[in-house]
């Protein structure tokens, strides 16, 4: 690994953990993203793993409400898991440029919706029947592009649930995702010593980032949150959708 490439993954994981922090989303995306202007998007993909695994498990702990959400949510991460390992599997081509360009696509467009004005609302009594299909239908799309974001990331948004409790959420269900995705990776053998070491140097620029990205969302009021929230999302997007270009 040239020192290029060493200090492109650092910077990606500093932006991508301050992301991850601020608004519990985004690492992947953007980690991958910033990682492909050096980084084969395979070697990019395994990197990812082992840094999203670490700061979702400290996301995911950073709170009071772990067991209660893991009780609302555990439909949603059971079928994702299954259908992502299984698609992935089928296919066995995780991280496909195009899929993952036009992943940025349907994210873009979705929350420029929800920014103009519309919002979907889920209400408490239709999770029961919405979580394992938003599940299926999320690990279908992880299992293709190697990317978990559409259409888990608008449907979280769109619940009845406050700000805390939803990044809470989100890194609990990412830890099954990318644990899931980490499983099929291997099973492609996308990684290597390499990656390995990568993946494991890249946690300190994370949580450095993660924790920056915490700071400035306790300084956020709930409109706030929920505009940098879409606006992430609308970034995400624009940045996954430059492979159509």
């Amino acid at each position: 690994m040239t020192e290029v490439q060493i200090l492109v993954i650092f910077v990606a994981f500093v932006i991508a953990g301050i992301a991850k922090g601020a608004v519990g989303i985004g690492l992947p995306p953007i980690a991958v993203g910033l990682m492909t202007l050096a980084v084969p998007l395979e070697d990019a993909l395994a990197i990812m793993t082992i840094p999203t695994l670490v700061t979702n498990i400290w996301q995911a702990a950073y709170g009071h409400g772990l067991l209660r959400l893991f009780r609302r949510f555990w439909t949603l991460a059971l079928t994702a898991t299954v259908t992502l390992i299984l698609v992935a599997a089928t296919l066995d081509k995780l991280g496909s440029a195009q899929a993952s360009a036009w992943l940025g696509v349907m994210l873009a467009a979705y929350s420029t919706i929800v920014l103009l004005a519309w919002r979907p609302r889920v209400s408490r009594r239709a999770e029961r029947w919405m979580n394992p299909i938003m599940g299926a239908a999320s690990g279908a799309v992880a299992g293709f592009t190697g990317i978990a974001a559409v259409p888990f990331l608008p449907y979280m948004q769109s619940l009845d649930i406050d700000k805390d409790d939803l990044v809470q959420a989100l890194g609990i269900l990412f830890i099954f995702l990318i644990g899931s995705l980490t499983v099929a990776l291997f099973r492609q053998g996308a990684f290597d010593a390499t990656n390995v070491i990568g993946g494991i140097a890249a946690i300190l620029p994370t949580s450095i980032g993660v924790w920056l990205g915490q700071k400035s969302r306790n300084a956020l009021s709930p409109e706030m949150f929920r505009r940098v929230f879409l606006i992430g999302l609308l970034a995400l997007g624009l940045h996954m959708a430059r492979g159509l270009l």
